[in-house]
């Protein structure tokens, strides 16, 4: 049984364990919170419990910066169900201001305008639902930077 369709009898009914798991993680999917190796000085994100680079378990939790850069993106056409409602969509890697890269949606652009080098900033969007009980999961995507 894969974990999408695992569920846990609780007393008060059944639940789908990964809606709970996402309920769980909401914090740290509503900003960018990431892990700085003490030893060596690796971030990473989203957050870990061992240094890839080191192996060292410590590790501080750190706030990333808001702002970045696309590096490279790709168009993403064929979706699971929970994400049908908005393909297709793009997803990049994304230098952020303080030179850690991650990977992220990308929202609020229209595909054609993307480019390596745009500049973008964190936002809070919908993730997807889940179909049965309703539950939106929100999450954080970047959008193009406005110009001021």
């Amino acid at each position: 049984m894969d974990s999408i369709s695992r569920q846990s009898c609780l007393y008060w009914g059944v639940i789908n364990v990964t809606e709970i798991s996402d309920w769980r993680y909401r914090i740290e999917r509503y900003r960018l919170i990431g892990v700085r190796c003490r030893r060596c000085g690796s971030v990473y994100y989203p957050k870990r419990s061992k240094c890839i680079k080191c192996g060292s378990s410590d590790l501080e939790e750190v706030e990333l910066p808001k702002r970045g850069r696309v590096v490279e993106y790709t168009i993403v056409r064929l979706l699971p169900d929970r994400y049908n409602r908005f393909h297709p969509y793009a997803v990049a890697l994304i230098e952020l201001d303080d030179g850690t890269r991650i990977y992220g949606q990308l929202t609020d652009v229209d595909l054609d305008k993307i480019h390596e080098g745009m500049e973008v900033e964190a936002t809070l969007r919908k993730l997807y639902e889940y179909g049965e009980s309703g539950q939106i999961v929100y999450g954080i995507k970047f959008r193009p930077v406005l110009s001021r």
